[in-house]
């Protein structure tokens, strides 16, 4: 138990890539009695404090209720995924969210963590019983300063996934949900965004721990103990085993549109079959370096790289082809950004 720590400094950020497997990960830690998964993003770092931060608080709040993912925990409607909060008292959340968020007495408190305490309330759960709180957004990645210098005591649940299964993952996506937004460049940046955090993990220079989406997906048990030991929490092997959401099964949120039935590494190999060379040669020009560091071998010759590198990608619109092609020159010469 995190006694000694008051109840905003038992942060935890889960981190990674979107399809690395963070929304797997929250999901068999939902339930566990020792921590407060909130189940939906917020997008706290990224776009509330670094987009609405200047704006108020009133902007802060709004964004959180009626913008983010986590609109649909106050009532608001989904984005892509399929979600059930039936079961769940949404006005209530609402109602006492914002009530909390302009009370006097909190009026120079986290925003963040006003959210994560009425969550508490909401469901029932005494903060004393609660040793780990954990908020999930991909693009945490991208603020772990910010993160610590804000909450100095804070964990970091990193995420990582072979970046070709990555791009044939945002492929299938595209296909279904005809963003007209698709950006191989992304797919590759932000895996290398995710790696370097990983390295930085493992040298100790972040309070992180990394876990490969294959490793998780193979042999859950033995991923989930380790993440259980890195939270200083029990683990309780039929808890963690079970994902669930907001205490209600998890149905997953697969690009190919599969209900959840159990977890499974069927999907972790998938993109041998799914990407073309050209896609494989695109993601290995860009990650060859660091994927072999987390057990990623590149199947292709370097030789054969620039041809793969011109190649559009499936689902690649022509201003996103020129775009991530620049991107990718750019990054070559003077260095990826965010590392």
């Amino acid at each position: 138990m995190n006694e000694s720590l008051p109840f905003e400094q038992r942060a935890c950020f889960a981190a990674g890539q979107a399809k690395s497997g963070t929304s797997l990960l929250m999901a068999l830690l939902d339930g566990h009695s020792q921590l407060l998964v909130l189940p939906e993003e917020t997008a706290y770092f990224p776009t509330a404090l670094n987009k609405y931060g200047r704006a108020g608080r009133r902007a802060q709040v709004d964004y959180l209720i009626k913008e983010a993912l986590s609109r649909v925990l106050f009532g608001g409607p989904p984005e892509w995924e399929k979600v059930d909060y039936s079961h769940f008292p949404t006005a209530e959340f609402r109602d006492r969210f914002e009530a909390a968020a302009f009370h006097q007495k909190n009026a120079d408190r986290d925003l963040l963590v006003i959210m994560v305490e009425t969550y508490a309330g909401t469901l029932g759960r005494p903060l004393d019983s609660i040793v780990r709180w954990i908020e999930k957004t991909p693009a945490n990645r991208r603020f772990i300063p910010q993160i610590l210098e804000r909450f100095p005591n804070s964990k970091i649940l990193l995420t990582i996934r072979d970046p070709r299964a990555i791009l044939a993952a945002q492929i299938t996506l595209e296909k279904t949900r005809k963003t007209r937004q698709f950006s191989a460049y992304y797919c590759v940046s932000h895996w290398l965004q995710a790696a370097h955090l990983g390295l930085r993990a493992e040298a100790g220079e972040i309070p992180a721990s990394m876990t490969r989406y294959e490793d998780l997906v193979a042999d859950p048990a033995r991923a989930m103990e380790r993440i259980c030991e890195y939270l200083g929490i029990r683990f309780e092997r039929e808890v963690v085993l079970t994902p669930t959401k907001a205490g209600k099964l998890w149905l997953g949120n697969s690009a190919a549109k599969r209900d959840f039935t159990t977890i499974s590494s069927e999907r972790a190999r998938s993109w041998e079959r799914e990407l073309t060379a050209e896609e494989i040669g695109w993601v290995e020009w860009h990650c060859r370096e660091l994927m072999p560091h987390f057990g990623y071998e590149p199947r292709l010759a370097w030789r054969r790289f620039a041809s793969h590198w011109a190649r559009p990608i499936r689902q690649e619109r022509p201003k996103q082809y020129i775009k991530s092609r620049y991107y990718s020159i750019r990054d070559k010469l003077l260095g990826p950004r965010n590392k």
